[in-house]
């Protein structure tokens, strides 16, 4: 996917807000128990494609500063990729936004297989499932609701070609 300098430029910028509101509360970022304010986000991979490598890098380099490492990395990037590439193909807000909470079960799985306490799979990706489904559809939805009405919201989010 070819990038000109105005889109990469917007692209690590939003790449780098989501590090900064990730390390915000990183207590609340890392662990079985999670609620990622930036997955908020996410919900850019649905109004343009190129939200989709720059959150995932986002996401990678968030998980640099999680107990898990490079695991986190690993795990936790290819649970973005994966949600976002979903989300950018999606015409309908409200189903895009599911898709993190759908693929929950992929954290679930990293935090269950390498954690070093015992912990349930299924109660640690529903607790994901319930953290995602909260933060993107019912607060992130709804934010984005409201500034697709904003013309500077539309002029730079929304117009891949913003200078």
């Amino acid at each position: 996917m070819y990038m000109n300098t105005k889109k990469l430029t917007k692209a690590a910028a939003v790449a780098s807000i989501y590090v900064a509101m990730t390390m915000l509360l990183p207590m609340l970022g890392y662990g079985p128990i999670q609620f990622r304010i930036s997955e908020i986000l996410t919900l850019l991979a649905f109004y343009n494609p190129i939200y989709v490598p720059a959150i995932t890098v986002g996401v990678a380099i968030s998980n640099l500063a999680s107990p898990l490492g490079m695991i986190d990395v690993i795990f936790g990037s290819l649970h973005s990729l994966i949600s976002l590439w979903c989300m950018s193909r999606t015409k309908n807000i409200w189903h895009a936004s599911l898709y993190p909470a759908l693929f929950s079960f992929i954290i679930g799985a990293e935090i269950v297989l390498f954690s070093p306490e015992p912990l349930s799979f299924i109660a640690v990706s529903l607790q994901i499932m319930t953290s995602e489904l909260i933060i993107v559809t019912l607060i992130g939805v709804p934010v984005f609701k409201i500034l697709e009405r904003h013309p500077i919201f539309r002029d730079i989010v929304l117009n891949p070609d913003y200078h």
